[in-house]
This record gives structure tokens, sequence and C-alpha cells, in this order.
């Protein structure tokens, strides 16, 4: 049987663009999330996103990983 979890990662904002022309966001602490995941015998099997603005930018993703059981 196949387990499978989401991690949901909320972005941050980080700054302005050159010129001011709209902003920057990060998701952090990404790669250590799935790192850890992955040393527990977890697959990382993408992302979705869950949250969008209406200008487009993605405000929370969802991490999808698998694990046989």
């Amino acid at each position: 049987m196949i387990k499978v979890e989401f991690v949901r990662v909320k972005s941050s904002f980080v700054g302005r663009r050159f010129g001011n022309r709209g902003s920057v966001e990060e998701f952090e602490n990404v790669e250590p999330i799935i790192k850890e995941r992955i040393e527990n015998g977890w697959k990382f099997d993408g992302y979705i996103p869950v949250v969008q603005r209406a200008d487009g930018v993605i405000d929370e993703i969802s991490l999808i990983f698998q694990k046989d059981e």
C-alpha cells in the first residue's frame, strides 16, 4: 500500500523587483523539508499550488510525498 502525505509551505515576501515592479516571494525551508522526508524513506513526488493571488503570485504550495508501507 502506498501512503501519501502533503506538507503545506507558505511563501514570504523578500522584497521588490528593480523599478518597484512587482514583489519577490520565496518558499523558505523547502529543501530541508524535502531532504528530511527523503532521509526517512519518503519519495518527493512534486508540488501543487494551493493558494494563488489574482495577480498570479503563488502564496502557498503543497509538497507531495509517497512511501510504500
